[in-house]
């Protein structure tokens, strides 16, 4: 299995002064990516949405507002968090990656009302894990 990060086109270096934003791609695959990319062509409100939220997270210690970010409420998935497009559907997984660098990874995608926030939730931890036992 091959991990690695990638860029998200849009979050510019000024975007980032205190994390620097990636997705999560597993042999190539970046779920988070595919998700942007396909909210850009059906749901440009939402895409338009989370990425200011990618933007906002880039730039501050932690985001608080719940309107933008949220962390999940079941312990067993421990820190991992959703960026979200208020008042759309599109949510957008991810953690905090503080060991070696500033990192917020993104891993997967959400959309509300489409499917179980929790298995979201738990596919962002295990996601986590993967990432944490593969990439140094």
């Amino acid at each position: 299995m091959k991990t690695s990060l990638m860029e998200i086109p849009g979050i510019e270096p000024e975007h980032q002064t205190v994390w620097r934003v990636r997705v999560l791609a597993i042999d190539d695959k970046a779920p988070a990516l595919a998700a942007l990319i396909r909210w850009e062509k059906t749901y440009i409100k939402e895409y338009k949405s989370i990425m200011k939220v990618l933007r906002l997270a880039g730039q501050q210690q932690r985001v608080k507002n719940p309107k933008h970010v949220k962390k999940t409420n079941n312990p067993k998935h421990g820190e991992v968090y959703e960026a979200i497009a208020y008042t759309g559907i599109a949510r957008l997984m991810f953690f905090y990656d503080d060991r070696t660098e500033a990192l917020i990874i993104c891993t997967n995608e959400y959309e509300k009302g489409g499917g179980n926030q929790d298995a979201a939730f738990a596919r962002c931890a295990q996601l986590k894990q993967v990432y944490l036992d593969n990439i140094p």
